[in-house]
């Protein structure tokens, strides 16, 4: 079974999400890790913006935390994705 995941970014004063990375995964898991690694590279290079993430059918949208110094929390965001969509919640 393949699985097609995205990642894009909503940019302030941008009405179209613009598309950063995308693939297709043997699984649902493995989609899920390579969206959320994509996710994560996107945010180091572009800071906290809207993101959007479609794994399968399933879109997402995302705007990452921040740090106590005020960066963006990357480790939070490496955690999101496995996170909600666990099926364990």
């Amino acid at each position: 079974m393949d699985i097609t995941w995205t990642v894009g970014v909503l940019t302030t004063g941008v009405e179209n999400v613009q598309p950063l990375a995308g693939g297709i995964e043997a699984t649902q898991a493995e989609a899920i890790e390579a969206a959320s690694d994509a996710l994560v590279v996107a945010a180091m290079g572009r800071g906290r913006q809207e993101y959007r993430v479609c794994v399968a059918d399933t879109l997402i949208g995302v705007v990452p935390g921040l740090t106590e110094q005020g960066d963006v929390d990357l480790f939070g965001l490496a955690e999101t994705l496995p996170r909600i969509t666990s099926n364990d919640r």
